[in-house]
C-alpha cells in the first residue's frame, strides 16, 4: 500500500495545514524583494507553489527502504529476485501512515470517468480511456492536474486485449485499394481516440507539445461535463425535459431575454414564460436588467435571463449533504424500531442456528435487509454527486 500511494508517511511538518505551509513559503520568498512589482508576486507565487511541490514529491519515498539481500545465501531461493525486477521493498517501522484519501479519490475519479464514456459511446471506448488512465496513473499526483499524461496509440494499443478491439462495434471507412482488408489495431484504436476527441464531454485532447501523435484525457473539460450531466438530470427529472432544455440553453448560449429562449426552445410564447418563472423561483436561473436609459425605466430595459452554473453547483451539493443526512435518519429510525429483532439476532444460539427464528421474525429480517440496502444504494449515489462537485 505504501508502494502504490495508499498510505503516506506522517511527518512534523504535516501538523501545519498545507495553506499554512504554503504562506510561510510566500512570506519566506517575498523577503528577497525590496519593493516588489505584481510581476514580482506572480514570481513569489509560483516560486512557493513550486516549493511545496517539490517538497511533496520528496515524501513520497519517505517510510520504504530496501530490504537487505542475502549475497552469500544459496542462489536457488524459493523467492529469489530476478535480473531486471524492482528490489524488495520493505516498511520502515520507525514511520508512521495515514491513509491517502487523495489517492483513493483519484481512484474514485478514473472510474467514475471510465463508466461516463462506457455510458455514452460503448464498452471498448471505456476500455481505451482506462488504458490511458492506466497509463499515467503512476504520474498522476494530484485531483487539480488539467490533463493525465500522455500517451500514443501504440501504449494504448499494447495495453488493451486484441479481441476487445476487433469486435467491430465501430464503423470505420474502408481501404479503397482492398475492401475486404479489415483494419488493423492501431487504426481501431486511432479512431475511437479521434472519437473520444471529437465528442461533447471532451473525454480526450491532443498533446502537440509533448511530440506527434501523444494523446491524454482532458481532466478540466471532463469536470464541467460531468457535474453539467448530474445537474441536468435533476433538472429533467424533476421539471420535465422542456424544462431542461431551455436550462440547457441558457447555459450553452450565455443570457438571452424571452422571445430569445422562446425561439430556440421551440416552445410556445407561454410554456416558455411559465418554464421560466418556475426555473427562476427554484433558484435556477437569475435575471440580469440592462437599462437603455437612465430612469431604468421597465418599459426601456432589457430583462436577460441566465444560469449561475457555479451558485447552482454550490446549492446541489448543500442539498446532497441534506439528503445524505435524511437518509442516514431513516437507517437510524428503521434499525430502532426493530430493536427487538435486532437484540435476537446478537444472541449466541440464533447466529449458530437461524433456524431458531419464527416465520415472522424472518420475514421482517428479509424486510429490513432490503430497507437497508435500498438505503445504502441511495446514500452511494449520494456521495458520487458529492465527489464529482466537491472532489473532482
Amino acid at each position: 500500500m505504501a508502494a502504490a500511494g495508499c498510505i503516506t508517511a506522517v511527518l512534523p511538518e504535516h501538523s501545519r495545514s498545507s495553506t499554512d505551509r504554503y504562506l510561510a513559503a510566500e512570506e519566506k520568498e517575498a523577503e528577497k524583494y525590496m519593493i516588489a512589482t505584481a510581476k514580482d508576486l506572480q514570481a513569489i507565487k509560483a516560486a512557493a507553489h513550486a516549493q511545496i511541490e517539490a517538497e511533496t514529491s520528496m515524501q513520497e519515498g519517505i517510510g520504504m527502504k530496501r530490504k537487505a539481500e542475502d549475497l552469500l545465501g544459496p542462489a536457488t531461493k524459493k523467492h529469489a529476485r530476478k535480473d531486471g525486477d524492482e528490489p524488495d521493498i520493505e516498511v520502515d517501522p520507525d514511520v508512521f501512515f495515514a491513509i491517502n484519501y487523495e489517492k483513493y479519490t483519484m481512484m474514485f475519479r478514473n472510474n467514475a470517468i471510465v463508466d461516463y464514456a462506457t455510458e455514452r459511446i460503448n464498452h471498448t471506448a471505456g476500455q481505451v480511456v482506462k488504458a490511458f488512465l492506466d497509463h499515467g496513473k503512476a504520474k498522476m499526483k494530484n485531483l487539480r492536474e488539467e490533463d493525465s499524461p500522455s500517451a500514443s496509440p501504440i501504449h494504448i494499443v499494447n495495453m488493451i486485449p486484441s479481441e476487445m478491439l476487433t469486435q467491430d462495434d465501430i464503423v470505420l471507412q474502408p481501404d479503397p485499394l482492398d475492401p475486404n482488408k479489415k483494419p488493423g489495431l492501431q487504426e481501431v484504436v486511432r479512431a475511437y481516440i479521434m472519437l473520444l476527441k471529437t465528442d461533447q464531454a471532451g473525454f480526450v485532447k491532443s498533446k502537440d507539445e509533448m511530440g506527434a501523435n501523444q494523446f491524454a484525457i482532458n481532466f478540466a473539460k471532463l469536470r464541467d461535463s460531468m457535474k453539467r450531466r448530474v445537474f441536468e438530470g435533476i433538472i429533467r427529472e424533476k421539471y420535465g425535459v422542456a424544462t431542461c432544455r431551455i436550462a440547457r440553453i441558457l447555459i450553452e448560449k450565455g443570457k438571452l431575454d424571452e422571445s430569445q429562449v422562446q425561439k430556440l426552445a421551440m416552445l410556445p410564447p407561454k410554456e416558455a414564460r411559465e418554464k421560466l418563472a418556475l426555473l427562476h423561483t427554484k433558484g435556477i436561473v437569475e435575471i440580469q436588467e440592462v437599462p437603455r436609459s437612465a430612469d431604468r425605466a421597465p418599459a426601456r430595459t432589457f430583462f436577460l435571463w441566465y444560469v449561475p452554473l457555479e451558485k447552482c453547483y454550490q446549492e446541489l451539493l448543500v442539498d446532497a449533504y441534506r439528503v445524505i443526512l435524511n437518509l442516514q435518519q431513516r437507517k437510524k429510525e428503521e434499525l430502532k424500531i426493530r430493536s427487538r429483532l435486532l437484540d435476537k439476532l446478537s444472541r449466541e444460539d440464533v447466529i449458530q442456528n437461524m433456524d431458531l427464528l419464527g416465520e415472522a421474525d424472518k420475514a421482517e429480517l428479509s424486510q429490513m435487509q432490503k430497507v437497508i440496502q435500498r438505503l445504502e444504494t441511495s446514500k452511494k449515489r449520494m456521495d458520487d454527486i458529492v465527489m464529482i462537485f466537491r472532489d473532482f
